[in-house]
């Protein structure tokens, strides 16, 4: 090479040399070809405030157009995504999600924080127990099978009963989940005895006292049936052949009662539907007329009470077919506590509010009432002001969600227990529903 070199002309020896240094300057003059940043970014939320499955819009950059490649984290809390471009994600809220930061991870990538979200609580409607299987089945709270579940009732521990119409018995729901019978054998009747030896005939209404004895309005029977703890049923009041007769025990008469509750010093009362009538039993069984359309005491009668419960203060509470709330002093004066009179799904003031098809009540702890009505659950405070808690009039359903999405089949009993949760029998939907607000 270097006896070629010497024997080339200068002019042949620059354009050899030429590309070697047009190689060597491009090497060093030429800036390095930036990375690709394709970490997803978190820039804006359409919405920063709302309740559980609300839909926000998440706008960045680098998400992945297909949905199940991206996560989305709502103060740590994954949510739902429904729709996913490069840029947009679209979510849902997840319950409970709480107050913090909006996060999302792509594919392997690290998680990126994005703005804060504040989680609003509502009430929510959730099944609790139940199929949807119009069937008898027990067991776990999700694998058992109801049959037009009509009446419900915690204990003090915590268990849930409920009565059935159309398989005639009662049921137990422990707090861990487990459904029994403790009573009945599905087929209608009024035989007495332990457990599956008992019979009932469509079971409505149901109350139970501090030491465990559930009582049951048996209305196609015109009974009051007591359960012991020992799951044994006797005869606590009437004798099935319609009446309207005072009387101890079985000497007495009912006409269809509907619903039974239990006052402060143990007294039952016993909406007595078809005597229009509020009729009392003492511990000892002694049944007495309390109120009646056909003895008023107060300058307020009612006609065809359905559902009672109590306030602390030992007043009662009726659900009639006047389509009114009714209030009861513990000395038997009648007023009207919520409802126009008007048929009709209106929230507002006790005066202008209006119902549609109230069926059974229950009361929470604050003295509020909860009152199941045709497809809707209503609220009435204190002050007897009315809100629909859950449920859409127009569509019947078991689609559970929101209070204001949800809905029901017929609902008709409702229990409160000791957390402020809202229990429901959905009748036709066969199933027990639960509304918490979180």
């Amino acid at each position: 090479m270097t006896f070629f070199v010497a024997k080339l002309k200068p002019a042949y020896l620059f354009l050899f040399f030429l590309p070697l240094v047009i190689v060597s300057c491009s090497k060093k003059g030429s800036a390095p070809t930036p990375p690709v940043d394709n970490t997803p970014k978190v820039t804006v939320l359409s919405i920063t405030t709302g309740i559980y499955n609300t839909e926000v819009i998440i706008t960045g950059s680098n998400f992945s157009n297909t949905a199940v490649n991206n996560q989305v984290f709502f103060n740590g809390k994954a949510a739902t995504i429904i729709a996913a471009t490069a840029t947009k994600l679209t979510v849902k809220v997840p319950l409970a999600a709480g107050t913090g930061p909006v996060s999302v991870k792509v594919g392997g990538s690290a998680e990126v924080v994005g703005p804060t979200f504040t989680y609003q609580q509502s009430w929510v409607v959730s099944t609790f127990a139940g199929t949807g299987a119009k069937s008898y089945k027990d067991g776990t709270r999700t694998t058992a099978e109801f049959n037009f579940p009509t009446g419900l009732a915690f204990d003090g521990s915590g268990n849930l009963f409920v009565s059935e119409e159309g398989n005639d018995d009662i049921r137990k729901i422990t707090p861990d989940g487990l459904v029994s019978t403790i009573a009945g054998n599905r087929t209608q009747g009024n035989d007495n005895g332990n457990g599956a030896s008992a019979s009932f005939w469509n079971p409505a209404g149901l109350a139970v006292d501090n030491t465990g004895n559930v009582f049951v309005a048996d209305y196609a029977n015109n009974l009051i049936r007591k359960i012991d703890p020992l799951n044994n049923v006797t005869t606590f009041a009437g004798q099935r052949a319609i009446g309207f007769s005072n009387g101890q025990g079985t000497a007495a008469s009912f006409d269809g009662p509907t619903d039974i509750k239990i006052d402060a010093s143990g007294s039952l009362y016993v909406s007595d539907f078809t005597n229009e009538a509020i009729r009392k039993i003492t511990t000892n069984g002694l049944v007495s007329t309390f109120v009646s359309i056909k003895s008023p005491v107060g300058s307020n009668t009612f006609n065809f009470p359905f559902g009672i419960t109590f306030d602390k203060d030992n007043n009662i509470y009726a659900t009639t077919y006047s389509f009114k709330v009714q209030k009861i002093t513990p000395g038997g004066v009648v007023s009207v506590f919520a409802g126009s009179g008007i048929r009709g799904t209106t929230d507002g003031p006790p005066g202008s509010a209006s119902f549609y098809e109230m069926f059974l009540l229950a009361s929470d702890k604050d003295g509020n009432l909860y009152v199941t009505d045709s497809n809707l659950i209503r609220k009435i405070t204190p002050s007897g002001q009315v809100t629909t808690l859950a449920g859409v009039e127009t569509t019947v359903g078991s689609t559970d969600g929101p209070g204001s999405i949800a809905t029901f089949n017929h609902p008709t009993g409702i229990a409160v227990d000791k957390s402020g949760n809202v229990f429901v029998a959905d009748t036709q939907n066969n199933l027990i529903r639960k509304i918490a607000f979180e």
